[in-house]
């Protein structure tokens, strides 16, 4: 990842923390993710090759924030609560206290002592140490010239960020491909995850018309994402001429988007 795109990375993460910060505790409605995530790259917008989209119809520099938004799950300093929105912990309130500035914020989100102790003693490290802290590599951002499984290197030691056990598009086509409509746990709209580009993939072909349908976890319907990667959200609408289309959905992003054509 260039310099400054890590810059970037780290300073959305502190904004991330800020925004969460700014909520009131005692509201009932905590902030939903979306509205986490602009005001953050509102705060810090996209530079350059950052607002390329990627296959999966995201900006390169959002799928890059939301990943790392993974470490702050993991450090304790913020929840992620589906539908009911984000938070912010006391752990996090805590580290914006402790670590007012975005070097040693993300020296202590790598959870190494002795980062923290790099960067008072030498600032001019700073920038690898933010970027071991975030662990944002370029391979998990984008995609690579294989597909439906293929790596370039011959190790692959897993994805850069937690991935469900299985994807499915369960909808109105479920019956057209030989399954049930509208069954999360139909082999017929199961999709394959991608490791070169961290993708999940479904090629099939459809006869023409108007469709519907959703992205589902793990065969059921207790995690699903509808229109605009909203949690339990509405169904997507596709109308297709007929032949071959290609769904992919970005865990990162919770997005859908559609490849009339095919890959």
């Amino acid at each position: 990842m260039p310099k400054k795109s890590v810059e970037n990375t780290a300073l959305r993460l502190k904004a991330v923390l800020e925004v969460l910060a700014r909520q009131d505790p005692s509201a009932e409605k905590k902030t939903s993710r979306a509205d986490v995530l602009r005001q953050a790259l509102e705060q810090v917008p996209l530079e350059g090759t950052e607002a390329e989209l990627l296959a999966s119809g995201v900006a390169r520099g959002e799928r890059a924030l939301v990943t790392a938004t993974t470490k702050l799950v993991k450090a304790g300093w913020i929840l992620k609560e589906g539908r009911a929105g984000w938070s912010i912990t006391s752990e996090g309130r805590s580290a914006l206290s402790d670590f007012p500035d975005v070097e040693h914020l993300h020296a202590a989100l790598s959870g190494s002592e002795h980062s923290v102790t790099a960067v008072t003693k030498a600032e001019a490290h700073s920038e690898a140490v933010l970027e071991e802290a975030l662990v944002v590599s370029d391979a998990a951002a984008e995609p690579a010239a294989s597909v439906h499984g293929a790596h370039a290197d011959e190790h692959y030691d897993g994805p850069s960020f937690p991935q469900p056990n299985a994807v499915a598009v369960p909808g109105t086509f479920g019956s057209a491909l030989g399954g049930e409509d509208w069954d999360p746990s139909s082999d017929a709209v199961q999709l394959g995850f991608d490791r070169s580009d961290e993708l999940w993939k479904l090629s099939v072909d459809l006869p023409a018309g108007s469709y519907e349908f959703k992205a589902a976890l793990n065969r059921s319907w207790d995690e699903n994402y509808g229109e605009g990667a909203h949690f339990d959200g509405a169904n997507y609408q596709m109308g297709h001429a007929g032949g071959p289309v290609t769904f992919l959905y970005d865990h990162a992003t919770h997005t859908v988007v559609t490849k009339p054509d095919g890959l």
